[in-house]
């Protein structure tokens, strides 16, 4: 009867050999701290139930050793059991893409146990090394890590070698979209061009006045208008043509202008109209912004329209998200708080609003150092020493130079003697 510990020699990890009642076992940990913690302790508890067995007459029952499932089936397992339930379903389909065309192709046919850190490094370097951009090694890597976290909770691996790779990517360049909101003059040149055309003038003015997202203005339905209080709910938004929450998960208010309240009203007063004139009730309409053919709005569709109508307009090179920028910018220059902006957009934290618009802000602070300098405090009136520093002892008179003494007679105001020893 003995329990040894010891590393394996094949790949990174700690064996448990068993040798009990002529019988050989062994059971395999992940390498690292707690695998070799996880081991040991396995290790005792194992030969304390072989002693209080032999002393009682029992048997002790040592499980066989798992068959480690490789990377690809447990990224298969873990998409189905947890990305398919608990992501949105763009998250989803990012997930399903980088797993098929990334992960599986470099990792799949490792063991779950033999991915370790240096696997990793090698990946990232590689990616940087073909110029891929720091958010996108990200998104790669991001299914590989949760499921490693789920496969240290139920202790198939001790470590995870995914974890904390923001210094590995530091190399790789940084892709940051630069914000361009719309001058008044280019937004009003944009409204007047999509005149002509009802449903995008309609839509653009939503952009403009309300700064939704495009999922967020194509989910808008009917009863999400509320012209009495003149304001919209984002309930839903539609993303590669699948209707889900909001980016925030929450539903918010959004306040709309006079401008934006009667160009929906019109736009909806024609439209029933026109359903009455026709005799049936165009089931699509519950949608607030439809195609000329009366369907939902498809997301390609509304960029290649906007990018004709931006350019009919002779505008600058722009996207459609850079009319939410517009909105916001605008309500900068009304002087909006930061806590209202950030409702209005949906950010989740108003950190978010600070950082992709805190620039946009006025610089009031300026100034400020310029008041420090008083009329009433100048140069001449400054102190000569710094107000902590203790005072120093300045005598009022000094006393002058004397001659040395020869004789018993004193010499200085401090009555120091001087003798001369014969």
């Amino acid at each position: 009867m003995s329990v040894r510990v010891g590393q394996r020699k094949d790949k990174p990890g700690w064996w448990v050999f068993v040798s009990y009642r002529g019988r050989r076992m062994k059971k395999c940990f992940p390498d690292g701290r707690m695998g070799e913690k996880a081991a040991r302790t396995f290790a005792e508890k194992l030969l304390a139930k072989m002693k209080w067995a032999e002393m009682n007459g029992e048997d002790v029952f040592v499980a066989p050793e798992r068959t480690m499932p490789t990377i690809g089936e447990f990224l298969q397992r873990w998409f189905v059991t947890y990305a398919g339930t608990n992501c949105r379903e763009s998250t989803r389909d990012e997930y399903e893409r980088a797993i098929s065309t990334v992960l599986v192709p470099r990792f799949g046919q490792k063991s779950v146990d033999a991915l370790t850190r240096d696997d990793v490094e090698m990946f990232i370097a590689d990616c940087v090394q073909e110029g891929k951009a720091r958010s996108t090694i990200r998104n790669y890597l991001a299914p590989l890590r949760a499921a490693f976290y789920q496969a240290v909770e139920r202790g198939i691996v001790g470590s995870n070698p995914v974890s904390r790779i923001g210094k590995l990517v530091r190399r790789a360049r940084r892709t940051v979209a630069e914000i361009q909101p719309l001058q008044r003059q280019e937004a009003d040149a944009l409204l007047n061009t999509a005149v002509s055309t009802p449903w995008l003038y309609s839509v653009i003015l939503c952009f403009l006045r309300a700064g939704l997202r495009r999922g967020e203005l194509i989910g808008l339905q009917l009863w999400d208008l509320d012209f009495e209080n003149k304001a919209l709910l984002v309930r839903r938004s539609v993303t590669r043509g699948r209707v889900g929450r909001p980016k925030s998960g929450k539903t918010r208010r959004v306040d709309m202008s006079p401008q934006l309240c009667q160009t929906l009203l019109q736009e909806l007063g024609t439209r029933e109209q026109a359903a009455l004139a026709d005799g049936n009730t165009l089931q699509a309409e519950e949608w607030v912004f439809l195609s000329p053919e009366g369907y939902r709005l498809d997301e390609r569709n509304l960029v290649r329209s906007f990018q004709e109508c931006a350019k009919a307009a002779r505008l600058r090179k722009i996207r459609l998200h850079d009319l939410r920028h517009t909105f916001a910018s605008q309500l900068i220059e009304q002087g909006a708080h930061p806590k209202y902006i950030q409702e209005q957009l949906g950010h989740s934290s108003i950190n978010v609003t600070m950082d992709n618009y805190g620039h946009l802000f006025p610089n009031r602070n300026r100034g400020l150092v310029d008041q420090l300098d008083t009329a009433e405090v100048g140069w001449d009136s400054a102190p000569q020493q710094h107000p902590r520093q203790e005072p120093r002892h300045v005598p009022l008179v000094t006393p002058p130079k004397m001659a040395r003494p020869t004789g018993l007679e004193p010499v200085t105001p401090r009555s120091v003697v001087w003798c001369s020893i014969h």
